[in-house]
């Protein structure tokens, strides 16, 4: 760890605080205008219509923008955490013959969200190349959180953020969120700019995770850092040039995982307020990991660790 003292932003004088230590503490037809929203989302794959300047990456979406989400666990979880704006659930006909349609049924029912069943064909016209499972429900756009929705932790325990700096892929997006929620990360913070939106795809690649998962929208990545820093937070930035090992972290204080974009890595700004720089091990035949997948093996690799009294 000492040969990346000098890579570290202020890296000396955060590390004699470490005391020389080596690890890290821390039923009803369709109606016509239904119809015509099928019509309009039959190229979208998934995708939210917006009418707002930016696309679908963006985190700035006009307020009248729908979405049609597709699968089991997206729509579950919609209906269940509604941050959405719920407008129409469609079923496939005869949907009672599957228990957990029944059960999604009965929630959109619960919360008076019209219910129409329809013949699987209109379903795949609605999402094309998607697997629906038999359901999709048209809702608004799900809107990014604010650091304000960012949860307390419990006292004794240390928070983790995973930083994405410019994750754009909504497939390796919705992966990263389903490690998260699966290994208790506290929240996912990516920039406004040059970010996947958290689309249709993105719920569905995250299992519905992203449904509640706090993932906060920051203007100015390299600023959070450094304030997240002066609240005892330590940062830590994936790279597969670092000499140092993920072996050597361990989830023992507050600490920012940041991960770097799919083709270029982290940006330089990300990259300087990085106290250590950290790769994974592996075959020098194989350039590096999916960015999704290399977030699967150190979370749980700090989930285990931390998990060794």
């Amino acid at each position: 760890m000492r040969k990346n003292e000098a890579r570290a932003q202020k890296g000396e004088g955060r590390k004699k605080n470490l005391s020389g230590e080596r690890k890290f503490h821390s039923v009803k037809k369709e109606s016509n205008r239904e119809r015509s929203q099928f019509k309009r989302h039959e190229n979208e794959r998934g995708r939210p219509f917006t009418s707002a300047k930016k696309d679908a990456k963006g985190s700035k979406t006009d307020a009248s923008a729908s979405d049609f989400l597709y699968g089991i666990l997206p729509v579950h979880g919609a209906l269940s955490h509604r941050r959405r704006k719920l407008d129409h659930l469609y079923l496939k006909t005869d949907a009672d013959s599957s228990e957990r349609l029944r059960e999604i049924r009965m929630l959109a029912e619960q919360h008076r969200v019209p219910v129409s069943e329809v013949p699987v064909k209109k379903l795949e016209e609605m999402c094309p190349d998607a697997v629906h499972q038999g359901v999709v429900l048209r809702c608004g756009v799900l809107p990014f959180s604010s650091l304000s929705d960012l949860p307390q932790t419990a006292e004794g325990e240390y928070p983790l953020i995973v930083v994405l700096d410019q994750i754009e892929d909504p497939h390796n997006l919705g992966a990263i969120l389903r490690t998260c929620g699966f290994f208790k990360v506290s929240a996912v913070v990516v920039p406004q700019d040059h970010t996947s939106g958290l689309t249709a795809v993105v719920a569905k690649a995250s299992t519905g995770v992203s449904e509640w998962f706090p993932v906060i929208s920051v203007p100015n990545l390299a600023r959070f850092l450094q304030e997240q820093k002066s609240k005892g937070f330590w940062v830590i930035g994936l790279a597969g040039d670092a000499a140092e090992s993920v072996a050597e972290l361990s989830q023992d204080r507050p600490l920012i995982l940041v991960l770097g974009n799919e083709g270029k890595g982290m940006r330089r700004l990300s990259r300087k307020h990085c106290d250590w720089l950290v790769s994974i091990p592996g075959d020098q035949q194989v350039s590096s990991l999916n960015v999704s997948n290399a977030a699967a093996v150190v979370l749980f690799h700090l989930h285990n660790k931390h998990q060794i009294p």
